[in-house]
């Protein structure tokens, strides 16, 4: 069995800032910017509470992405993020040069996948003179390693 250490979410290269860990304790890794992708942060709901991420991708991001950017969700997780057919299941991929690292590599079915990524803890709060914002930075942390791990 080989193990791959697959970074996801927001870094300082795709998105420009951390994914929140938010005061509830909740890591939520932010999908990345993509021109390619049909989905927009607009479109893309936080949760349950049916709220879409946009306010919490322009608050970290100190509005450099917005309600139209386009968005890319790999991994696909979270049965809430958007509305699905019957039948829909989690899933992730990779493409173009990435897949042909891993086939490279004889990765295939019984190999594990690990997701890592930047995350900050962040808080929720309200500028007295300003709009409120949903979080901000509080601390900063980060993680360097490897692609994959044969």
């Amino acid at each position: 069995m080989k193990l791959v250490l697959s970074r996801k979410g927001f870094d300082s290269s795709s998105g420009g800032a951390p994914s929140p860990i938010l005061p509830d304790g909740t890591m939520f890794s932010l999908p990345v910017p993509l021109a390619r992708s049909v989905k927009t942060y607009n479109d893309i709901r936080k949760g349950r509470d049916e709220s879409t991420m946009v306010r919490l991708v322009e608050d970290l991001t100190g509005g450099n992405i917005g309600r139209d950017a386009l968005a890319h969700l790999d991994p696909d997780l979270h049965h809430a993020a958007l509305d699905r057919a019957r039948g829909w299941r989690p899933c992730f991929g990779q493409t173009d040069a990435a897949q042909t690292h891993l086939e490279g590599c004889g990765v295939g079915r019984g190999d594990l996948f690990l997701f890592f990524g930047w995350f900050r803890e962040s808080a929720k709060h309200t500028m007295a003179d300003g709009p409120s914002t949903e979080t901000a930075p509080i601390s900063t942390s980060s993680l360097d390693g490897c692609r994959s791990v044969r």
